[in-house]
C-alpha cells in the first residue's frame, strides 16, 4: 500500500467496494474488511472515511449495512445534491430559522453531506439524525429562502 493521498484514495475505492459487496454494519466490521484487503485503518481513520465518501446505513436482509449513497460517487456539490434528491424523495418544513427535511431511514447523513458541500450561502450548518437533517439559517428569512431554492433541487415543501 502506498503512503499519503494515494493512499487515502486506494484505501477508499477499497471501502466501497466492500460495502458494495458486504454486509458491513459496525464501524469495527469496515476496519476488518479493510485490513483484509490490506488496508491498516483505525476508528478515526473509518469516521472520517464514511463521512468523506457520504456512506449511509440501509436496511439489508433484516439488518442495517453501510452502503455506498448516491453522493459517493464525486462531483460539483449542488449536482451532488440535486442527484440525491433525484433518488430519494425528501420534504422540507420551516421551524423558525431551521429548515428541518425528512428523507428515507438511513439517509440523512449523506443528505447533510450534500448540503454542506452544497456550500449554499443561506446555510450555516447541519445536523443529521437517521431520517431527519435540521438546517441551521442565520434567520426566518433565510429558512424561507432556502427552502424556496432547496425546490429547484427536487425537495418538496410541507404546508
Amino acid at each position: 500500500m502506498k503512503n499519503g493521498t494515494s493512499g487515502k484514495q486506494h484505501r477508499q475505492q477499497a471501502l466501497l467496494r466492500l460495502v458494495t459487496r458486504k454486509k458491513l454494519a459496525t464501524q469495527g466490521d469496515l476496519a476488518r474488511a479493510l485490513r483484509g484487503a490490506g488496508f491498516p485503518a483505525t476508528q478515526a481513520t473509518i469516521s472520517r472515511d464514511i463521512l468523506e465518501l457520504g456512506l449511509v446505513k440501509v436496511p439489508r436482509d433484516g439488518h442495517h449495512v453501510y452502503s455506498a449513497s448516491p453522493t459517493a460517487g464525486g462531483g460539483d456539490g449542488p449536482a451532488r445534491l440535486r442527484r440525491f434528491c433525484e433518488d430519494y424523495p425528501v420534504d422540507g418544513t420551516i421551524a423558525g430559522s431551521l429548515v428541518v427535511l425528512r428523507s428515507p431511514p438511513g439517509t440523512a447523513n449523506a443528505l447533510a453531506i450534500g448540503l454542506d458541500i452544497a456550500h449554499l450561502a443561506e446555510v450555516v450548518g447541519t445536523v443529521a439524525g437517521d431520517d431527519t437533517v435540521f438546517v441551521a439559517t442565520h434567520g426566518d428569512r433565510d429558512a424561507k429562502k432556502l427552502l424556496q431554492r432547496l425546490a429547484e433541487f427536487g425537495i418538496r415543501s410541507e404546508k
